[in-house]
């Protein structure tokens, strides 16, 4: 039982030593008539309000399975909104303080 143990705490701990991936790459390309396919495809809906070229998303609400919410940003915006969220995620990994083990 204890050598069971021991086999999955080094499991761990190993699993917990590797170096993360590499963050994904958002691709930055301007909005046009040869790609909104893609950004449909994508989720998007391409919306020109004033001018401004917008992309509306439908995202579930959360604490909801039937609750939409639809937020329509400029691709520069969607762009800065990831960004944002992948830093807080990452400074959030920073601050997280490493498993302790208690024998």
């Amino acid at each position: 039982m204890r050598i069971l143990i021991a086999g999955a705490v080094a499991v761990l701990a190993a699993g917990c030593a590797t170096t993360p991936k590499e963050p994904p790459v958002t691709r930055q390309v301007p909005v046009d008539a040869s790609n909104i396919a893609e950004a449909q495809a994508a989720g998007y809906k391409v919306v020109n309000e004033n001018g401004k070229e917008l992309l509306c998303r439908k995202e579930l609400m959360t604490g909801s399975h039937a609750r939409y919410r639809t937020s329509c940003l400029t691709p520069d915006e969607w762009k800065t909104l990831a960004d944002n969220q992948r830093a807080g995620v990452q400074d959030m990994a920073r601050r997280m303080p490493p498993p302790q083990i208690h024998d």
